[in-house]
């Protein structure tokens, strides 16, 4: 088992921890301020790699700037942002990797997959 302190894992992941606003469920149901979460679970070890038996799966840290981070199903921490509509945003034909003429790429992404040009190339 490879233990990681939780505190020091969240203070790794975020250097200045005076950014975060609340940490707590994604629903926002419980939540509590980084002092009061980095107090209570100061003593906290996890194994990262054991992301099912480990940590509550919907455990966010919120941040001031309204990004927050969560976990993934294999344990690691991403920062999330609320999309963004583009000012020159434009239609797309194809949302799967078998009707795009672009082949069958693992992991595409809507621009990939609708990228017309490089097709023709």
């Amino acid at each position: 088992m490879n233990e990681h302190n939780l505190i020091d894992q969240i203070k790794d992941l975020i250097f200045d921890t005076e950014n975060i606003a609340w940490i707590g469920s994604a629903d926002g149901k419980l939540a509590m301020s980084w002092e009061e979460f980095d107090c209570r679970f100061s003593q906290i070890n996890h194994d990262p790699e054991e992301a099912t038996q480990e940590l509550a799966i919907d455990l966010v840290i919120v941040m001031k700037d309204g990004t927050w981070y969560e976990r993934n199903y294999q344990g690691d921490w991403q920062h999330k942002r609320v999309p963004h509509l583009a000012i020159n945003y434009r239609p797309f034909t194809y949302v799967s990797e078998a009707d795009s003429p672009n082949g069958s790429w693992p992991w595409s992404t809507l621009e990939e997959l609708n990228d017309v040009e490089e097709v023709a190339q």
